[in-house]
């Protein structure tokens, strides 16, 4: 068993699920919604002492499952009172759950999965030596399905400090060799940085249409939710840069080829104040990171693969990016 969650109408929800065989493949189920609050779930008596809802255990044994009382307080940890926490926390051992097998098992663990896993441990982006690294190393993902490995990384991936996010993200997705010898800032906006933008790109995709990377997770016509995250984290927070347009929204627009944009897009003032759901003077007074910051939230509402309008949100983007030119880095006036 293992805790999940999922971003579902800018709330966090969490689920029990677990890890189960299904023909050659791990996939993933939901044992128990626990809402937007697990805290809910976990009851004070008085003192130190605390235990679950019966209604957590029951539904569990009714699915065939006997969780201990490690299991469940590995599930629910963080949002156990910290007082408690600190009294119990000398005294529990996280283990890693297997599904079948044993510790000496061979298994082929993803090139991007070993990535990931070998600078959360090193923090380095020499990673020339990871193919000689045993399999041991690697025990954290064994016999995990995609969702439980993406969930553990979510978990894991909250020590990298903002300032790493550039190099974790390089080095994950193979660039890295562009970084080596130049400061982030030094690149913004120049040719480098355009090419660190697109390999970034192709890897993404590359990754998206790996079906073995995928296997057991359920299929989709858009980004997987996972990469989603790489994505943004890349343009919102790892690389600042001048006037950035996300290619990855660009990759979208190139499969959607019904609705062919006129090459011209005359700038109209409420057409704008409506996309961006905001007066026309505010637009005109906010600086590009402000602006830029807009279109990112609105791109995404209006995305093809949100639900939204193909044709609207090509309309969005041609009026950020005119918008962005005449700004320049100073507000509009």
């Amino acid at each position: 068993m293992y805790l999940a969650q999922e971003r579902i109408k800018q709330q966090t929800h969490y689920y029990i699920r677990e890890t189960f065989q299904e023909g050659s493949q791990l996939k993933s189920r939901v044992l128990f919604d626990l809402g937007t609050d697990p805290a809910q779930y976990i009851i004070y008596p008085g003192g130190k002492g605390y235990y679950f809802d019966e209604v957590v255990e029951e539904t569990l044994r009714e699915q065939g499952l006997t969780p201990t009382q490690d299991e469940l307080d590995e599930i629910f940890w963080n949002f156990l009172d910290p007082e408690i926490q600190r009294v119990i926390q000398g005294f529990k051992r996280k283990t890693e759950k297997r599904v079948s097998g044993s510790d000496e098992d061979a298994q082929d663990f993803h090139l991007f999965d070993k990535r990931r896993i070998h600078f959360l441990r090193f923090g380095s982006m020499d990673q020339q030596h990871i193919h000689q690294m045993p399999d041991k190393f690697f025990r954290a993902l064994s016999a995990k399905s995609r969702d439980e490995i993406e969930q553990y990384f979510m978990r894991e991936e909250r020590i990298i400090r903002p300032s790493e996010l550039t190099r974790y993200l390089s080095v994950i997705f193979g660039f890295q060799r562009y970084l080596l010898y130049s400061r982030p800032d030094q690149i913004d906006g120049s040719p480098q940085q355009e090419r660190v933008d697109t390999l970034f790109i192709e890897s993404v995709c590359t990754l998206n249409k790996d079906d073995t990377f995928w296997a057991g997770m359920p299929g989709t016509d858009g980004l997987q939710a996972y990469l989603r995250r790489y994505v943004i984290l890349y343009f919102d927070h790892a690389v600042q840069r001048v006037s950035p347009l996300p290619r990855y929204l660009h990759e979208f627009m190139n499969r959607h080829r019904t609705y062919r944009p006129p090459k011209k897009v005359r700038l109209n003032i409420a057409e704008a104040s409506r996309l961006f759901e905001t007066t026309w003077k505010n637009l005109r007074q906010m600086d590009s990171d402000a602006f830029t910051r807009l279109y990112r939230k609105q791109a995404l509402k209006f995305h093809p693969d949100q639900g939204g309008s193909h044709k609207t949100f090509v309309k969005l983007t041609k009026l950020y990016e005119n918008l962005l030119k005449k700004k320049g880095q100073k507000p509009l006036h």
